[in-house]
């Protein structure tokens, strides 16, 4: 509560009390009288302050927090009490929170994604191959990883077009979508190059689950050229950690590299050994 009020009531006594200061029920009654006053007012400014100044302070330092992209407002809107019209505004502050925290999820998930097949992008795969790697290592689990690539998806593409042979890769997804786990992560890496992490798989496990995949394709993988139906086939290559390396990049290399032995070797196979 403000000394304000009682400060300027004894400076307002002072003007009608004659000095020096006689005890007698006239200045009694004037300074009774003054500092009575000066306590009201005293009240009434703090009830000012509490339902007018302080939520308005509140509400400012509010909605600067949100300018400056601190979303999570929600411990300050709290404190807002006041005027209805300022609890009104604290509301409305706690919606566009919420609205930009959603919205900003949906852009961070967004970002990890690639636009055509709706599998992760190359950037989040290497990133959550690191994280999966350390995983691993910390809790002593296998983890492998598979790097796989449409065979002669490349000729195809520059006949028939980027629209035509986008069709081809939106149908590649539906075929990881088939036969990923909730634990699995599968990712566009380039064009016609795609990339699976496989938690708690060992490279046994992990050639078993791309042989499905292989089959898969193989058997559903297809596109219409000229009337006939043209098959697809896919070539493949995993690594495992630790027999492979002990880092995301040495397993992302490694499985990069038995794929294109896989293409070498006549495509539509799976090679899980090659140095």
């Amino acid at each position: 509560m403000s000394l304000l009020p009682i400060l300027g009531g004894v400076y307002v006594a002072s003007l009608f009390i004659k000095f020096p200061f006689e005890i007698n029920s006239a200045n009694l009654g004037i300074v009774s009288l003054v500092m009575v006053g000066s306590i009201v007012l005293a009240v009434l400014g703090y009830l000012l302050a509490k339902q007018l100044v302080y939520p308005i302070v509140g509400a400012t330092v509010a909605a600067q927090s949100l300018a400056d992209g601190k979303l999570d407002i929600e411990r300050q809107i709290r404190e807002i009490k006041g005027a209805d019209e300022l609890e009104d505004l604290s509301h409305s502050l706690r919606t566009i929170s919420a609205n930009a925290r959603e919205l900003l999820e949906k852009v961070e998930k967004l970002s990890m994604k690639d636009k055509l097949t709706g599998l992760y992008n190359a950037t989040y795969i290497r990133e959550r191959l690191d994280e999966e790697i350390q995983r691993s290592i910390h809790y002593q689990r296998p983890c492998a990883f598979a790097y796989l690539a449409i065979d002669g998806f490349d000729a195809y593409s520059k006949q028939h077009g980027e629209e035509v042979s986008g069709e081809l890769l939106k149908s590649m997804a539906k075929v990881f979508g088939r036969h990923l786990s909730e634990f699995d992560r599968a990712a566009r890496i380039t064009k016609e190059e795609f990339a699976v992490i496989l938690p708690e798989k060992n490279k046994k496990s992990a050639i078993e689950f791309v042989e499905k995949i292989r089959r898969g394709v193989a058997d559903h993988l297809s596109a219409k050229v000229g009337g006939s139906k043209v098959r697809f086939t896919v070539s493949i290559g995993i690594s495992e950690n630790p027999i492979d390396g002990v880092s995301g990049e040495e397993l992302f290399l490694k499985a990069h590299g038995r794929m294109l032995e896989a293409k070498k070797r006549g495509a539509n196979l799976v090679e899980a050994f090659a140095s």
